[in-house]
């Protein structure tokens, strides 16, 4: 652990953009607190060398900074906030504190807190009622003494690899504000990687968590369904996110286990340790998703570098093909639209007027959904897992890495990128997702963890993947994955807000 004396030296000095041989662009100097890890927090709130009100008001101070270039939050309940960090305080003061007493949550606007309202990124739902009862999710947040001073953006009805909507403009990545941070978590991924939230949370329905991780350079846990109350469709998940994978853990623990709210969460809550083996002696398994799209040679040679790494501890790594296909998709779309997350399309056909511009294409892209769409995305579903049986976990491999993305490149702004139909997956980024047929196969864990900056100061990052509901392996490879890469957010290696 360390004290804020030695943080601020530390991450004062970090703040160098030559680690990225960035020719212009520089790192702002900020707080180090923005930035600390949970462990180094509550080890400075036990001991009085700061305290969670110091970390959420120098989060404050960095949100109104730079949230002008970012643009991550829908609405900030900064009072409330304050006045939960006073009551943290006092926990310290009396030995009371919880697992994430003091520490701060971004929240991603789809999770309801009584006062809160969720828009789903649309104009449609900007002035919806207020909430008047937590989320399932909420309620673990509160009970492990999180502070949730602010809401993040999405895109509209969250389908998107960006946040560029009518009701809420365009959501900047801070590494590179022409690149989009993707979705449709993208204003959590984003808000960590600016420093203005220790952690995150986000959700999942077509690889929602693990695009802006790789987008921002951060950790992100999709866990199998059930695993966390966050709802009762199965493509669907909700899980952490973070900037550090001792992060993730905390969050993660804190978050996973059953609610009365929600019947799909599996009991009993498992426990993830802070502390893994090594990796030597692991099968793994590398698929490049050629089937799906193809990896740009900057992104596919950071994993290459990976698998050098992996090899040099003692894996042994092989490329298999799962047999994904991109014509696939419309399969899977439309499954997802068979199930209750496509209920705002009727509403939706009825506003086209308040629409943002490519909800309308995605409209007439999907059409009609017929009662043949769930049955024929379960076909898929059940033809996939067999063949990931049968050429992975099936000969011995104890996980399977895939890219993320096949490019980070990608605009922020997808009113000016969008070009016509027939381009609109490349338009809005979702041709570039690897990451939507783990929705279908949902039962597998797949954590996301970073490959370093590829390309045009944007990061990448790669799934990590394992057999049904076996969490901890994947916990365990990322845990390795962690001291085995350099990590970012540290050593000059900062976003620039350029």
């Amino acid at each position: 652990m360390v004290d804020r004396r030695t943080l601020i030296k530390g991450v004062g000095s970090a703040f160098v953009a030559s680690a990225l041989d960035l020719p212009a662009a520089r790192a702002e100097a900020t707080d180090p607190l923005c930035y600390a890890s949970v462990d180094d927090l509550i080890a400075m709130f036990k001991t009085k060398k700061a305290s969670p009100v110091d970390l959420l008001k120098a989060q404050i101070k960095r949100i109104e900074t730079f949230n002008s270039r970012v643009n991550c939050i829908t609405d900030t309940h900064f009072d409330e906030a304050l006045k939960e960090a006073k009551q943290s305080e006092d926990r310290y003061r009396r030995g009371e504190a919880r697992p994430l007493e003091g520490i701060t949550v971004a929240v991603k606007d789809e999770f309801a807190r009584p006062g809160w309202r969720i828009t789903q990124g649309s104009l449609l739902f900007k002035n919806s009622p207020r909430a008047t009862e937590n989320s399932a999710i909420i309620d673990s947040l509160e009970s492990a003494g999180a502070i949730m001073p602010i809401q993040t953006t999405v895109p509209e009805f969250y389908l998107f690899l960006g946040a560029s909507t009518r009701a809420w403009g365009t959501t900047h990545n801070p590494w590179n504000l022409e690149y989009s941070p993707g979705g449709s978590s993208a204003g959590s991924g984003a808000a960590l990687a600016a420093g203005f939230a220790t952690l995150a949370l986000g959700s999942d329905m077509g690889g929602s968590i693990r695009i802006p991780a790789s987008q921002n350079g951060v950790y992100g846990f999709r866990p199998p369904f059930g695993r966390v109350a966050g709802g009762e469709v199965p493509m669907s998940t909700s899980g952490p996110m973070a900037r550090r994978f001792d992060d993730l853990v905390h969050l993660q623990n804190a978050v996973v286990g059953p609610s009365d709210k929600i019947m799909a969460a599996i009991r009993p809550a498992l426990d993830y340790p802070a502390q893994y083996p090594d990796l030597s002696g692991w099968r793994i398994a590398v698929d490049w998703g050629a089937g799906i799209a193809t990896v740009t040679p900057s992104t596919k040679d950071a994993m290459l570098k990976g698998i050098e790494a992996l090899r040099a501890a003692g894996c042994k790594v092989d490329e298999v093909d799962c047999g994904f296909s991109k014509t696939e998709r419309s399969t899977f779309l439309h499954g997802l639209m068979s199930t209750s997350i496509g209920s705002f399309i009727e509403l939706a056909n009825s506003h086209r007027d308040q629409l943002s511009a490519y909800m309308t294409d995605f409209l007439d892209l999907v059409g009609p959904v017929g009662p043949r769409a769930a049955e024929a995305a379960d076909e898929l579903l059940e033809r996939w897992h067999r063949q990931v049986q049968q050429r992975v976990f099936g000969k011995g491999y104890r996980i399977l890495l895939m890219p993320t993305m096949a490019t980070p490149l990608f605009k922020a702004d997808m009113f000016k990128s969008k070009e016509n139909k027939l381009a609109f997956w490349d338009a809005t980024g979702l041709g570039y997702a690897l990451t939507w047929p783990w929705n279908l196969l949902n039962r597998y864990p797949i954590v996301d963890v970073p490959l370093g900056i590829v390309e045009d100061r944007m990061p990448a990052g790669m799934q990590v993947i394992g057999q049904t509901f076996t969490d901890l392996d994947t916990f365990q490879f990322a845990s390795n994955w962690s001291r085995l890469r350099p990590p970012l957010f540290t050593d000059g290696r900062f976003p620039t807000f350029a």
